[in-house]
């Protein structure tokens, strides 16, 4: 790798067409740093977005199943109050009972992880480049 002394002086040496070539080779150096970063964390975001995707289908999945062994159930207990003598509606009432929890834990474990703040780094680099840029700039 080149020394950045070295470089500087045969920038100076090339008079402005050099600094103008030191300088668009800075800027294009710092876009690639914060694109590279960018795609870091994009990664990392789509990862935790499929996680809470997921979890999010299946507590979906599991309130279906809930909602259809209730509905199964209510009718049968419909029936064992006109007459009808089965046990079983119970244990179908218990594995809608079930479902909905499990459901409700599902969901709630997606809202928990929706808060959790994305590109964190990208933007306190942000924010440390505009802090730099306002304590170095000199008014002309």
């Amino acid at each position: 790798m080149a020394d950045p002394l070295e470089d500087a002086r045969a920038a100076q040496a090339a008079g402005i067409f050099g600094h103008l070539t030191a300088l668009l080779a800075a800027k294009l150096a710092y876009v690639r740093a914060r694109l590279e970063l960018a795609g870091l964390e994009g990664r990392e975001a789509a990862v935790h977005y499929g996680v809470v995707l997921g979890l999010a289908v299946g507590g979906l999945v599991a309130l279906v199943f809930g909602y259809l062994f209730a509905v199964i159930a209510l009718v049968f207990l419909v029936a064992h109050f006109i007459g009808g003598e089965t046990a079983w509606i119970w244990v179908m009432l218990g594995a809608a009972a079930l479902h909905f929890l499990g459901a409700a834990v599902l969901l709630l474990i997606a809202k928990s992880r929706l808060g959790t703040p994305m590109f964190s780094a990208s933007l306190d680099e942000l924010k440390q480049d505009q802090e730099w840029l306002k304590t170095n700039a000199n008014p002309n």
